[in-house]
């Protein structure tokens, strides 16, 4: 049987859908992707399962599609996905780290300011979800 969820992650279960991707190179501020179309969505159950997938299109570019499934948890003011599966190999086994923020009807995660695969350049990321379905 499952812990009861705290009164903060009473917050994330149910399905939210992606309505926006803001990425920027650290450094400078700059703002990447504007010619990029992003979608997905990503659910949270109440026993703390979480199922991701993501859609990342630009023109004359093949879409690139990220998936995962993981258990989640809440510390402070981080949320955590200990990922079992994904479609990148290497994500599976990893806990991935993200910081969150509730607004209104959205749900703002933001991953670890990093080096940045697609651009190669350390970059800041925050992906914002707007609530689709209500948990249970």
């Amino acid at each position: 049987m499952t812990d009861a969820l705290t009164p903060a992650e009473q917050r994330f279960p149910g399905c939210w859908r992606l309505s926006h991707v803001r990425r920027e190179v650290a450094a400078t501020g700059e703002k990447l992707d504007a010619d990029v179309t992003q979608a997905g969505y990503i659910s949270y159950t109440p026993d703390r399962r979480v199922m991701v997938i993501l859609s990342r299109a630009r023109a004359g570019m093949p879409d690139e599609i990220t998936c995962y499934a993981a258990r989640w948890s809440v510390e402070g003011d981080h949320i955590f996905h200990d990922v079992d599966i994904a479609s990148r190999a290497p994500w599976a086994g990893t806990r991935q780290t993200r910081g969150y923020r509730f607004e209104g009807g959205k749900l703002t995660l933001s991953p670890p300011v990093s080096a940045d695969f697609i651009h190669g350049v350390v970059t800041r990321r925050s992906l914002v979800w707007e609530r689709v379905a209500p948990g249970p």
